[in-house]
Parts: structure tokens; sequence; C-alpha cells
């Protein structure tokens, strides 16, 4: 049985890392770029960021699995091709939904009678949570090797993961949904114009391209 102790241990450094660490730093850009760029209201912003974090949390249950087995299963994870397949499909994602910001719903409504756009926002921002957990930067690797040393299954390092998980997606929901809720106040006390909100709304989506398109390309520029 895993120790309480040590779950909550994992729980606080969660929280510490979704509220004023790498997981905030990778996410809030993309996630505030989204929810400010489409004007969303704060209770579909708070749904929006909840339906990434959650993606994110299952990635953290995928890689707390694998460190459970062992950590050189984690290390081959982490250094093989999928981690290059998961971020060229995270930027990807990200392109498209600067896209989605900038064109807005419409387009989608038209080629499908349903509720294409609800069904590609939730979808695509499910997703993209799960592929930016999944390759774990280096304070999420050491964090991970140190839950492999202390699980005793595969089983036991998924329970650790979740815990750790928890902390960042409760953390992570608190940060952003006040940077968010900051955001979506002040811009059209600034924006009052429809110029000028159009101008911002396609400054958001031009700005979720670039992060898109920095996340693909930023590997081959190492290599130069």
């Amino acid at each position: 049985m895993p120790n309480t102790a040590t779950l909550l241990q994992l729980f606080g450094i969660g929280f510490s890392f979704g509220l004023a660490g790498p997981c905030l730093l990778v996410c809030t850009p993309v996630l505030i770029s989204y929810i400010t760029g489409k004007q969303l209201k704060f209770r579909q912003a708070l749904v929006d960021i909840s339906i990434f974090l959650s993606g994110r949390l299952l990635a953290y249950l995928l890689l707390g699995y694998l460190a459970g087995l062992s950590g050189l299963v984690l290390r081959q994870f982490a250094n093989s091709g999928l981690v290059s397949l998961f971020k060229l499909a995270g930027g990807i994602i990200i392109i498209l939904l600067g896209i989605y910001v900038w064109l807005g719903r419409e387009p989608l409504s038209r080629l499908c009678k349903c509720k294409a756009g609800a069904i590609f926002n939730s979808g695509s921002l499910f997703i993209l949570g799960f592929i930016v957990g999944v390759f774990p930067c280096a304070p999420l690797l050491a964090l991970l090797l140190e839950i492999t040393l202390i699980s005793r299954s595969a089983m036991n390092g998924m329970l650790y993961a979740f815990f750790f998980g928890l902390g960042t997606f409760i953390s992570g929901l608190i940060a952003v949904a006040a940077l968010s809720g900051i955001s979506t106040w002040l811009a059209p006390r600034f924006f009052k114009s429809k110029t000028a909100g159009l101008i911002f709304k396609l400054s958001c989506a031009l700005l979720l391209i670039l992060l898109g398109l920095n996340l693909i390309f930023k590997p081959y520029l190492y290599r130069v």
C-alpha cells in the first residue's frame, strides 16, 4: 500500500508545478490565447480549461504506469520517436485552434449540421492536454524516475502519478482560470470598437499559430 505521506507530498509538488512551475509556463500561453481570442464567458472558460487539464492528467497516469513498470521503459519512451510525433500532433492541433479562433465555428457548422464547433473544441483541447502531458519536461521526468524507485508495481506508479497530476489539475485550474478571468474582463474594455476587437482576435489567433509552429520546428532549429 502506498505511503500516505508520499502521496500528499506528490500532491504538493504537483500543486506547486501547476501554480508557479513548468506546467503553468507550458500550458498558460496556449490556453489564455485561445480563451481570450474566442472571448469566452468565464463559465465556459472553466469548462475548456478542465477539459485540457483532464487530458494532461490522463497522460500523467500513462507516464506513472510506465514509471511503475521500470525506469528503463520510461527512458525508452521519453527518448523514442513517439515523443517527436506527439510534439508534431500537438503543434498541428494548436495551429488548428488558432484557425478556429480566427474563423469561428460557422465554417465548421456549415460542413456538418451537428454541433461541430463544440465537438472540435472539446476533443482538440482534451487531445492537446494529453499530448502536452505525455512528453515530460526535465523536472517531471526526474519526478517520474523517483516514482520508479518507490513503486512496487505499475498500478502503484499510476497512483503516485494520479496524486501528482491531481495537484497540477487543481492549481492549474486556479491559476489559468484567474488569468483568463482577468484577460476576458480587460479585453472588452480595452478593445471597445469592432475593428479593435477583430484585430485583437486575429492577434490571439496568430499567437496560437506561432506557438504551434514553434512546437513543431523547435527541435529542428536546435540541430542547425
